[in-house]
C-alpha cells in the first residue's frame, strides 16, 4: 500500500490516540447513485487510507468505529453486506498493519449476534498481529459505550471484592492498556458520539467534519490535527 504524503505541515505535538467515527457510507452511495455495498467498500478503502496516513505521521493508536450494536437492527441483507465488508477490512488490515489489530466490543453483542466467520476473522487478525510493535489499530464492531462502561464497572467491583482493594474501572474497559483518545473525528456532518468511547472521551478534542467518510483523506486529517493542536487542556486550572 502506497502512502500519500499529507499536503501541509503537521503540528509538532501529535495525538497519541485518534479515534474515527466513520460515518456517511450509505449517504455517499446515494449521492453517487450506486449500491449501498459500494458505499461500504469505498468506506473500507478510506479506512485503510486513513490508517496508513496515521502510521506515516507517527500516531501511536488509531481506532475506527465501524458498526454499533444498534446497526445489527438494520435490514438483515444490509447487515450481511456490511459484515462481509468489515471481515474483508479486518483481514486486509491484519496483512498490512505494522502493529497489533484488535477489536473494541462491549462483550455482549459480538458473541451473541455476530456470525461465526466474522469472529474467526477477528481471532485470526488478533493472533497474527499480536507481537507487532507498530501503531495499534482498533476496530469498533458491535460496540456500545454504555455496555462497555457497565461491563467494566461490574468486573471492577467483582475484582475489588475478591482482592480487597480498589481497581480502576479503566482497567476493565475494552480499551484497557491503551491511551484514551486525544482526538475524536466524526465525518458526515453529524455532531454526536453515538455511544463511541463514552468514558474514554472525557478529555478528547471533538472534531466534526462535513465530508462523507469515503471522501476522508490526508488533507482532512491534517486539518483535524491542526485544530486539535490549538486546544489547551487546563483541566480546571
Amino acid at each position: 500500500m502506497t502512502m500519500t504524503t499529507p499536503p501541509t505541515t503537521l503540528p509538532s505535538a501529535l495525538p497519541r490516540h485518534i479515534a474515527f467515527i466513520a460515518d456517511g457510507n450509505r449517504r455517499w452511495a446515494k449521492a453517487h447513485g450506486t449500491a449501498v455495498e459500494e458505499g461500504y467498500r469505498q468506506g473500507a478503502a478510506a479506512v485503510h487510507r486513513v490508517l496508513e496516513h496515521c502510521r506515516g505521521v507517527g500516531v501511536e493508536t488509531a481506532s475506527v468505529f465501524l458498526m454499533s450494536d444498534r446497526n445489527f437492527g438494520r435490514d438483515p441483507k444490509e447487515v450481511a453486506l456490511l459484515i462481509d465488508v468489515i471481515a474483508d477490512l479486518v483481514d486486509t488490515e491484519a496483512a498490512v498493519s505494522t502493529g497489533p489489530v484488535g477489536i473494541l466490543s462491549s462483550g455482549v453483542t459480538m458473541p451473541a449476534r455476530a456470525p461465526q466467520f466474522l469472529k474467526d476473522t477477528i481471532r485470526r487478525a488478533e493472533e497474527r498481529t499480536r507481537h507487532r510493535a507498530g501503531m495499534t489499530v482498533c476496530f469498533g464492531i458491535g460496540y456500545d459505550g454504555h455496555a462497555d462502561i457497565t461491563q467494566a464497572v461490574h468486573q471492577a467491583v467483582t475484582a475489588t471484592r475478591d482482592a480487597c482493594e480498589a481497581r480502576p474501572i479503566d482497567n476493565y474497559l475494552s480499551t484497557a492498556g491503551l491511551p484514551d483518545p486525544d482526538l475524536i473525528i466524526r465525518t458526515s456532518g453529524e455532531r454526536r458520539l453515538s455511544g463511541f468511547l463514552l468514558w474514554q472521551a472525557a478529555d478528547s478534542t471533538l472534531h466534526f467534519d462535513d465530508r462523507l467518510w469515503p471522501d476522508y483523506d490526508a488533507t482532512a486529517l491534517v486539518e483535524a490535527l491542526a485544530v486539535h493542536s490549538t486546544q489547551i487542556r487546563a483541566y480546571g486550572g
